[in-house]
């Protein structure tokens, strides 16, 4: 978006869309497999890889239908990555009940090569999600 828009408050209908999207996820409005791709990114922005797992396993999420409904909307690349995150993650055997586990694990930071690549391929996820902004 023009740096002059964004400064000065101007929106295209592009931007209104990006940001409907989000009030929209935010409102719990986003059906799946969306639902999940917009969390994903909400909390790989926020905290990487061992949130996102671990918040799922502290709100008893069926990992199993997360997993495949990140699977149906990530580019391949990223999907292979978060494969192999949750993978990773499970051979951990963090309870996600024991927060000194938890502040340990997250003072390792033992999925951050996941991490980084999210970052470094960034642009792939944003065309997605942009592509479905878009869609709505």
């Amino acid at each position: 978006m023009n740096f002059w828009k964004k400064l000065f408050g101007k929106k295209d209908g592009k931007q209104d869309k990006w940001s409907a999207m989000w009030e929209a996820w935010e409102a719990g409005g986003i059906p799946s497999p969306y639902n999940e791709l917009l969390t994903y990114d909400d909390e790989l922005q926020d905290g990487g890889h061992l949130q996102f797992f671990l918040n799922r396993a502290l709100r008893k999420e069926n990992m199993f239908s997360v997993m495949a409904a990140l699977k149906e909307t990530l580019p391949a690349g990223h999907a292979d990555n978060v494969a192999q995150a949750y993978r990773q993650y499970c051979m951990l055997g963090i309870d996600p009940d024991d927060d000194a586990a938890i502040v340990q694990a997250l003072d390792d930071a033992p999925l951050a090569v996941f991490d980084r690549y999210y970052a470094e391929h960034e642009e792939e996820l944003l065309d997605v999600l942009e592509a479905y902004a878009a869609s709505l």
